[in-house]
């Protein structure tokens, strides 16, 4: 860095920047106003809902919407709608399985350590929870597959198709 790029009193060396704070880089008018205490600012009053007004633009007139009735889906139009859903069936989603789960007082986790035994909510050889993008949809067995845990599906929980 040139030396015509620094301003007075700011460090070049690395090492100095590492040791101090923000502050130490900054000149004293920015540091006294770190210092000086934050102006009080009030909200601005807010009208009552069905005043007659807009809580955006004062005075102006408040426009009620209508409810909308939408036709129902036919088995045409539903079929059309599966013909797209295969666009989506490349996008990533998250897969979790769930040994159990336990509820600790936040005094209990910070005492954890190495060695530490938390007991959870299931019995071994129960089946654990499957879930994609945090929703439940499967229950499974936890096994190895090439030295790596996997999970087998047992049982389903729900299917795209029977959702309503």
């Amino acid at each position: 860095m040139a030396e015509s790029d620094t301003s007075p009193g700011t460090p070049t060396d690395p090492a100095a920047v590492a040791d101090g704070s923000i502050a130490d880089l900054m000149p004293a008018e920015g540091r006294a106003a770190l210092d000086a205490p934050a102006p009080v600012v009030s909200p601005p009053p807010v009208e009552p809902m069905g005043s007659g007004t807009s809580p955006t633009q004062p005075g102006a007139a408040r426009t009620r919407a209508a409810p909308i009735a939408l036709p129902e889906l036919g088995a045409a139009a539903a079929a059309a709608a599966g013909r797209h859903f295969g666009l989506l069936l490349d996008v990533g989603v998250e897969v979790a399985a769930v040994v159990g789960t336990r509820e600790l007082r936040l005094e209990q986790v910070l005492a954890i350590q190495a060695g530490a035994i938390i007991d959870l909510d299931r019995h071994a050889g129960e089946p654990i929870e499957l879930y994609v993008n945090g929703k439940p949809i499967a229950l499974a067995e936890i096994v190895v597959v090439d030295g790596r845990l996997g999970a087998r599906v047992v049982e389903t929980l729900a299917h795209p198709s029977s959702r309503s």
